[in-house]
């Protein structure tokens, strides 16, 4: 296990620390944890205690046409076969017009939670709402010029416990705004307890993200999703089947639900936003009714013409930024974004539902017709290559060798990597 870190270990700096890791740990390579010594010092600007950073493969998704326009995707992931999917499924849906996105608030609400209220403290926090708002306009004042600020408050009493719940509204514009909305409401706090002649317990945004909902819809040709041998009509027909079972069944909505958010997440993860609170708000908004479903909705339409098409819809909050927090600081984030055309934040949010709409129809188009595991194993074959030794060019040729014998196993690695290099003409480019 190690030597036990000193207690100070926080209060080192950050070259200290990476040699405290590697003397308590014997065989560990403290350059493991980045070698680039920029990043290492932001990486100490941006958390306590680091040691230093991790890197996660950065692609780009194309081919997608968001509200008429073209778009190249950045996505962050571990995962082989997510940009792939991407890909595949936005020229699909491209050929059908592309997505449309509507909604997109950029609204973040802030919860005071108070104990021993008065019974009538919900009427007369709403009549002094402007006293309230006076209170924190020195801290909005910033973003009120920018159009955003103050949008309301409301209150609801908690039905077991009594508490009463109080929701502050902010418009963030492009920002997320989770300091600016903790600031407001805990600075409310004082006001809040002389007009309801209670004691408030705690005051923090929510991550719920009930004000901030996008839609991506798309509408596709039945006839150009044949695939497999699968005519398109049939494979339309099996999508709306399986995704009604992941509106039936929590237990395969959880999954048909991290597809979605391979797409949403990768792309929050590339930009710098706070994936966690992607998360959270997504699968809360998935149980909205009281029983975990798909986010996603299906459904076949015929056209005059007696054409079909396969409507498709994903409705969830996307709680994202462009400016503030971790975007602002790190050069990936800013990079990411502007490949994007530097959007606002609704922008980004349609962007994002819409990568999410592209994952889970490439995911269930692959499900009903020759199953997952074909494509992502051929996709995961660079990465067993790559564990057995083989770089550069020879890489590339020992996973199309493993495509071909649909053996993807270290062994199977090994064997073609020695034939490859029996052959004498694959050392190329594997020192790079």
């Amino acid at each position: 296990m190690g030597d036990r870190l000193p207690g100070d270990f926080r209060k080192s700096t950050v070259d200290e620390r990476r040699h405290m890791v590697a003397g308590a740990h014997p065989g560990l390579d403290a350059t493991a944890f980045g070698r680039d010594d920029e990043m290492v010092e932001l990486a100490d600007v941006m958390v306590e205690s680091s040691v230093g950073y991790l890197a996660l493969p950065l692609g780009v998704a194309t081919g997608f046409l968001i509200d008429g326009e073209r778009v190249d995707v950045p996505l962050a992931t571990e995962e082989p076969s997510v940009i792939a999917a991407s890909t595949y499924a936005a020229r699909i849906i491209a050929r059908g017009g592309g997505f449309e996105t509507t909604g997109g608030e950029t609204i973040t609400t802030g919860q005071i939670y108070v104990e021993h209220a008065a019974p009538d403290a919900d009427q007369r926090i709403v009549a002094h709402e402007e006293r309230l708002r006076l209170t924190v306009a020195p801290l909005l004042a910033a973003m009120e010029a920018r159009g955003g600020g103050w949008r309301g408050i409301r209150s609801c009493r908690l039905p077991d416990s009594g508490l009463l719940r109080l929701e502050v509204d902010i418009d963030t514009r492009d920002a997320m705004g989770a300091n600016l909305v903790n600031s407001v409401v805990e600075h409310l706090r004082q006001d809040v307890e002389a007009l309801s002649s209670g004691r408030v317990v705690m005051a923090i945004l929510s991550n719920a993200g009930t004000r901030r909902i996008r839609r991506a819809r798309i509408a596709v040709p039945v006839s150009i999703l044949a695939r497999g041998g699968v005519p398109g009509p049939e494979v339309a027909r099996r999508i709306v089947l399986a995704n009604d079972i992941a509106r039936e069944d929590p237990a395969r909505a959880v999954t048909h639900n991290k597809g979605i958010m391979n797409g949403v997440t990768a792309l929050a993860l590339a930009t710098g936003n706070d994936t966690r609170a992607v998360e959270a708000a997504a699968h809360a908004y998935a149980s909205r009714d009281g029983t975990y479903r798909a986010l996603t909705r299906y459904r076949l339409d015929e056209r005059p013409d007696g054409s079909r098409l396969l409507r498709g819809e994903l409705e969830m909050p996307v709680p994202l930024g462009t400016v503030g927090g971790a975007i602002g600081i790190h050069p990936t984030a800013r990079a990411s974004l502007a490949l994007l055309g530097d959007p606002d934040a609704a922008t980004l949010a349609g962007i994002a539902v819409s990568a999410g709409l592209a994952q889970n129809l490439a995911a269930l188009t692959a499900l009903v017709t020759e199953g997952i595991q074909r494509g992502h194993m051929g996709l995961h074959a660079e990465r067993v290559a790559w564990v057995a030794g083989a770089r550069g060019e020879e890489r590339r040729l020992v996973a199309a060798a493993m495509r071909a014998r649909g053996e993807y196993g270290t062994n199977a690695a090994k064997e073609a990597l020695a034939e490859v290099r029996s052959q004498g003409g694959a050392r190329k480019g594997a020192e790079r």
